[in-house]
């Protein structure tokens, strides 16, 4: 006789809604905190298939690594320039206006480029959305008790399905 794994169906259900419902909170808060200018960290957080383990249950959530530089801020000292192609991008998407003495958007981008890499980058503040979100979720969907619910069921399916193949247990042999 071999005890049979947990398969914890009920509570990866659960997990996983939770981790769908922590992505569009977070979705919500850049977006009300004025970070979803290109809309790519938005569209680039997902949600992942379960991992299921012996001694773990994880439902992965990604995002790309400069997530944690809107949500934390950061700073950028003096240096090598940053690409003047991306600044073009980035003065386009915010429609901000050429001053008069530049004669291109590419040439005022040169300028912003050539003083970033000279003096550094302003602090860019923190717009937290990370812990707002998971803070959100928790109090939402952890607090009301369904993934509890959803572990004493798998729980109970567990001891149901090995009780029933153990050799004395509820008339077996």
């Amino acid at each position: 006789m071999s005890i049979v794994p947990v398969a914890y169906l009920a509570t990866t259900e659960e997990l996983t809604l939770i981790a769908n419902a922590y992505k569009e909170e977070a979705i919500t808060k850049i977006t009300q905190n004025g970070s979803n200018v290109t809309g790519r960290l938005v569209s680039s957080i997902a949600v992942k298939p379960a991992v299921v383990k012996p001694d773990l249950l994880l439902i992965p959530v990604s995002m790309p690594a400069y997530g944690l530089f809107v949500d934390k801020g950061s700073r950028r000292g003096p240096g090598k320039p940053p690409p003047v192609k991306a600044i073009v991008s980035w003065i386009k998407l915010r429609n901000i206006s050429v001053p008069k003495q530049f004669v291109s958007v590419e040439q005022f981008a040169f300028a912003i480029s050539y003083n970033i890499g000279k003096d550094g980058q302003r602090t860019k503040q923190p717009k937290p959305f990370i812990q707002p979100a998971l803070n959100a979720v928790t109090e939402q969907y952890i607090t009301s008790g369904k993934l509890s619910e959803a572990i004493a069921v798998d729980l109970d399916i567990n001891i149901q399905i090995n009780a029933n193949r153990t050799p004395g247990l509820n008339g077996n042999k």
